[in-house]
């Protein structure tokens, strides 16, 4: 984090490259669409900055219009497909995932921590899973999520108490945990026990649990998991039969992963590994 500063301060950082991510990172699922001054509010621009980026971005194809109001076109999509595509990280994991949904017919997923998130760079569904909404490059709340617990739990202490005191942690229902003590013992236990385990934390008779995949020093550069849900398995069960196979399969993903430097290196982008 201290590199990042150093760089906002110095003249090599270029804050319009800088506010135009951050226009596109605007757009979410609850807001597909927006108009300049719903786009200036969200991003903290002056309106007139704001209408500059989207200009912009519209412009070179990243974004439309549908009559006043901006939205994200599909263009925006070769921004996560050329880090996928270079990284090659869906190639590597995918087999691994697939064979947890063959034999357990769970939805199975690999994910790193970006920021406050955790965001899927593979994912393999069930059929036997159909409301569960993640794909690749889908974003969730880390503190709500089994793959999030495994990577805030492997946070140093520091870095941990910096996270929690960034709330507010919204409730997604009446169990998700959003009190920054009961999430700090929450990953407690999860770096005691080696793995997470949850239910009715994001969304409602889902339940997970995930392991840490670690690079040759031991580091958890990612997560993996298994997610069901309620009416299929409890979680007894669900521990008892996924946890020994999602440790082989977490196992085996670093094993690849250290076949290819370029590949850890990517997924430990987050500056506070």
């Amino acid at each position: 984090m201290n590199e990042s500063k150093t760089i906002k301060d110095s003249g090599e950082f270029v804050a319009a490259l800088a506010r135009g991510l951050e226009v596109i990172q605007a757009f979410t699922a609850e807001r597909p669409e927006m108009n300049l001054s719903e786009v200036a509010a969200v991003t903290g621009m002056a309106p007139a900055t704001a209408r500059r980026c989207l200009l912009t971005l519209k412009e070179l194809g990243f974004v439309g219009m549908n009559g006043r109001r901006f939205l994200l076109r599909p263009k925006v999509l070769a921004l996560g497909s050329a880090f996928l595509m270079s990284m090659n990280l869906r190639q590597v994991a995918q087999p691994f995932l697939q064979d947890l949904v063959e034999e357990f017919h769970d939805s199975a997923s690999l994910a790193v921590l970006d920021g406050n998130d955790v965001v899927y760079v593979a994912h393999a569904p069930s059929k036997e899973t159909k409301g569960f909404r993640a794909g690749v490059g889908y974003r969730s709340p880390a503190y709500a999520t089994s793959l999030g617990h495994v990577l805030l739990a492997s946070l140093s202490e520091p870095l941990l108490r910096e996270y929690l005191r960034g709330g507010p942690f919204p409730t997604y229902t009446s169990k998700t945990y959003s009190d920054p003590e009961a999430i700090a013992q929450a990953l407690e236990a999860t770096r005691e026990r080696g793995y997470a385990r949850i239910q009715d934390q994001f969304e409602y008779g889902v339940l997970a649990v995930a392991v840490p995949v670690r690079d040759g020093n031991g580091r958890t550069v990612a997560a993996v998991n298994c997610s069901s849900n309620i009416a299929r398995v409890d979680m007894d069960e669900l521990v008892k039969t996924r946890l020994p196979r999602l440790r082989e399969t977490a196992r085996q993903i670093g094993l690849a992963l250290e076949r290819s430097p370029s590949l850890i290196h990517s997924v430990m982008s987050d500056p506070r590994f």
